[in-house]
């Protein structure tokens, strides 16, 4: 569940403005000699402040508009020294025993700039992160800590906690080359407001992906599910209708599924599912899409891939599974096979494909794949175009 975000009129979120306020309005109710330049310079003095705040809250409403955590620490990265020039590094310390957040922020390979600026911990380790805001001078050994990359030597840093739920997940550190730039007596209300804001923004997205990946991804193979598959589909299937670009459909079934559940139990069954997930996405590319279609049934799509090349993908995969994958409790040999339905499309079949020409693909495939079962199984089928098996161009 997403947490609610602090509101502006919390504690310290316009600390030095309420306190500009109060002291301005000292000025106007005490008639001195002074009056004017000593309002003159507090006027000035909540001008500044205000550009600060404003310059704050911009990075904060960007980071609460990044959909990933590689979206929310380079936004943090690009725009603090971009708003605050004496600002030469920042980096986040994160809590991160099992790499969970590590490995969602590697997930979007983001630039280098990001992934130095994260730093995971297995625990807290020493005074990192601290328990309160630490500003001063910066040793060359935490710096090697806080920010590993940073050829330059910084000399001041701003070492802010980070808190969910009330317990401590990390910090927010800025780094300085100017040694009076972090000095103890700075105020923190601003930057403590940022770290909080940074740690829900954090927490956010991790969550915002797992649950993406809940709702589009098969719990039991790990591969994505239906859903997600026919979401690419429609997107593929856009890209031939404009660009003619081949697209080819492969649907996998296991042989003979029902039998290995009634002889050998459904966790065996789960177990054969399993591996063929695995088996069927090795040597996949990026753009490929591999998502179980339901039951024993699975189904890839691969952009940019013709006829010819599709049907060598087949053969390879279904050689593969049945060498590799074996029955859990069967007799030695005994392994698992399965048939393949193979359909395409191509820049020539622009013209005659049926509306939507996802569903034409998939049935197509569908059908092939019905040819493969009553051949024999373990064999790849290619589909039917007019009333003849289509040969590739």
């Amino acid at each position: 569940m997403a947490r609610r975000l602090p509101r502006r009129s919390d504690p310290g979120f316009l600390a030095p403005l309420r306190h500009a306020w109060q002291r301005l309005s000292l000025i106007f109710h005490t008639p001195t000699a002074a009056t004017s330049d000593s309002r003159a310079t507090l006027e000035a003095q909540l001008r500044a402040n205000e550009a600060i705040w404003l310059r704050f809250r911009q990075i904060e409403l960007d980071m609460l508009n990044a959909d990933t955590l590689a979206d929310v620490v380079g936004r943090l990265v690009q725009e603090l020294p971009g708003h605050f020039p004496s600002v030469h590094a920042v980096s986040l310390t994160w809590i991160d025993p099992e790499c969970e957040f590590e490995q969602e922020l590697l997930r979007a390979d983001p630039p280098s700039a990001v992934r130095a600026a994260w730093l995971s911990l297995p625990a807290p380790d020493h005074d990192i992160p601290p328990l309160v805001p630490v500003l001063g001078q910066l040793t060359p050994e935490l710096q090697r800590a806080l920010f590993p990359r940073q050829r330059e030597p910084l000399r001041s840093v701003a070492m802010v906690p980070m808190r969910l739920r009330g317990v401590l997940v990390g910090s927010l550190n800025q780094g300085s080359r100017d040694p009076e730039h972090f000095r103890p007596d700075v105020a923190t209300d601003l930057i403590e407001h940022l770290a909080a804001v940074t740690a829900v923004c954090v927490d956010n997205a991790v969550n915002r992906a797992h649950l993406q990946r809940d709702v589009l991804t098969d719990a039991l193979t790990g591969v994505a599910n239906r859903r997600f598959f026919e979401r690419r589909l429609q997107e593929e299937t856009d890209v031939w209708r404009r660009h003619g670009h081949s697209l080819s459909c492969l649907l996998v079934d296991l042989d003979h599924f029902k039998q290995i559940n009634d002889r050998h139990g459904h966790a065996a069954g789960d177990r054969a599912l399993q591996q063929v997930a695995r088996q069927l996405s090795l040597g996949l590319r990026s753009s490929d899409v591999l998502a179980r279609y339901g039951g024993e049934e699975f189904v890839l799509l691969l952009p940019s891939t013709d006829a010819v090349r599709a049907r060598e993908i087949a053969e390879r995969l279904r050689m593969a599974i049945a060498r590799a994958v074996t029955i859990p409790g069967a007799a030695p040999g005994q392994s698992v096979t399965v048939s393949v339905g193979l359909a395409w499309l191509d820049a020539s079949m622009r013209a005659e494909v049926p509306k939507p020409p996802g569903a034409w693909l998939v049935s197509r495939a569908d059908e092939a794949l019905y040819r493969a079962k009553t051949r024999g199984r373990n064999c790849v089928e290619m589909a039917y175009r007019s009333g003849t098996v289509v040969q590739p161009a």
